[in-house]
């Protein structure tokens, strides 16, 4: 009989691909503690309670939350530490591979280079049993001068470090700023692949912009279907398209976006047999784990312990690594599961 301590024990033995996690969101209570962040900081960053009894407000107020990591690292030494800390956490978590987001920024003393060369420095010493690729994003509230000035960085890095900058991403608050195709139609150009925050919010006409332009991947794609107020028109071009989506349960659901788990879009995509990953978002902030996002897609959509482990194995071909390194990945899964037959029964 399968239980919920042996969905529990599968998810956490699982070896897990995490697509979209960003850096600054996933700082833990004990990140944020070594980095020096006030107790009254870090409780704000991690309790959501008053941003649940405001749903209308709740994805606006979420984005407020990431100053108080802003804050804790906004030097060169204090990036780093951030970024080895969350790297041993996902490790810890059973998650072989690891895309990391961020959005590059400059501080009083720090440059957006330094600020990745800091990133990419911890993922350089990472000595555990997970591969780390690095996703650099382009916040959508800045204006085209400043996207453009973060693009001509993040393109100097990617000839510097081509295996671990692998892609580009559209984040930031999606009630502010508009996608600029140009931006990323440059990275497509110079060999980055891209991932776009799409459809948090309802805006069919950006949705539609995105879609033609053609991702890699998509984030969250929350408002796509047309039962959770996304547009026919937009559905039918998704499915023509098949773009793999990165679903973030407790990340919906606590910004609001989403009714509840059992309400939660990811379900179109299971039931039509549509690509998309498990991932965490900002596990830091939302409090959650990938192994936990498992247990919700098995406990509200009755995914099976084989149905989560080809999550994990489909996931490697949504990933952006080489070739090679899929061949590899999928073979450890497949190593894994013969070897642990009685955990699938």
């Amino acid at each position: 009989m399968t239980t919920k301590s042996t969905i529990y024990q599968f998810c956490r033995a699982l070896p897990k691909i995490e697509l979209h996690a960003h850096l600054n969101g996933s700082l833990s209570m004990s990140i944020l503690t070594e980095l020096g962040c006030m107790d009254t900081s870090i409780v704000r960053y991690m309790n959501l309670t008053d941003i649940l009894n405001k749903k209308e407000r709740a994805l606006d107020e979420c984005f407020k939350l990431f100053k108080v990591a802003h804050d804790a690292t906004n030097t060169p030494d204090s990036v780093y530490i951030a970024t080895k800390r969350v790297i041993e956490e996902f490790d810890h978590d059973n998650v072989m591979y690891l895309e990391l987001r961020t959005t590059p920024r400059s501080e009083e003393n720090m440059s957006k280079q330094e600020y990745i060369e800091s990133v990419i420095k911890a993922i350089k010493e990472n000595d555990k049993n997970i591969t780390v690729k690095l996703i650099l994003s382009i916040n959508r509230s800045h204006d085209m001068k400043n996207s453009q000035e973060s693009l001509e960085v993040i393109l100097n890095m990617k000839k510097i470090f081509p295996d671990i900058i692998k892609g580009i991403d559209l984040s930031g608050n999606p009630n502010v700023g508009k996608f600029e195709a140009a931006i990323f139609k440059t990275a497509k150009e110079n060999s980055l692949y891209t991932t776009i925050h799409c459809a948090e919010v309802k805006n069919d006409e950006e949705v539609k912009d995105i879609l033609n332009f053609g991702p890699d991947r998509l984030g969250h794609a929350t408002f796509l279907h047309p039962r959770y107020d996304g547009c026919q028109e937009n559905w039918q071009l998704y499915c023509e398209k098949r773009i793999p989506i990165e679903c973030c349960m407790t990340s919906n659901v606590i910004c609001g976006t989403s009714e509840s788990y059992k309400k939660h879009h990811i379900q179109e995509w299971i039931k039509n047999g549509l690509p998309f990953c498990i991932s965490t978002d900002d596990k830091g902030v939302f409090c959650t784990s990938l192994s936990e996002e498992y247990e919700y897609a098995n406990e509200f959509f009755d995914l099976s312990k084989e149905d989560m482990w080809k999550v994990s194995l489909n996931a490697v071909d949504y990933s952006f690594a080489s070739n090679a390194e899929k061949l590899l990945y999928k073979s450890k899964l497949n190593e894994w599961k013969r070897d642990n037959e009685n955990l699938f029964l």
